[in-house]
């Protein structure tokens, strides 16, 4: 799967979940970015529960999906309510994980468009 901003396009590897299974069978997927802190985030008609492995601590480069916001996030530093850890705004399911440098997503601005798709 791969993400795509503009000129930026990134590789996602998706993790054996089932939310990772969710997202595959509806792409393409596209929405409206929103940024929050180093995490951008857009809304999808999507509806996923949570799933036993939902964190509310992420990794550089995870991509989760956010429940109360029927969202897709991906996490390139950290969110306004970090510490030392990355911290969404609420638990997330995590189903992959952005391969590559994560330099260029911080040039992504509010209101770009955004898709995920397979080649």
């Amino acid at each position: 799967m791969f993400v795509r901003v503009g000129d930026i396009v990134r590789e996602i590897e998706l993790l054996p979940t089932k939310t990772a299974e969710i997202i595959k069978n509806s792409l393409p997927i596209r929405g409206i970015v929103n940024r929050w802190g180093d995490e951008i985030y857009f809304h999808t008609d999507i509806e996923v529960s949570e799933e036993d492995n939902s964190k509310e601590v992420v990794e550089l480069g995870d991509v989760a999906y956010w429940i109360p916001g029927k969202a897709i996030c991906i996490f390139f530093g950290k969110t306004p309510i970090s510490d030392d850890k990355i911290r969404p705004a609420s638990a997330v399911n995590v189903f992959g994980k952005v391969k590559g440098s994560l330099e260029e997503l911080k040039s992504i601005m509010d209101g770009e468009e955004i898709e995920l798709f397979v080649e």
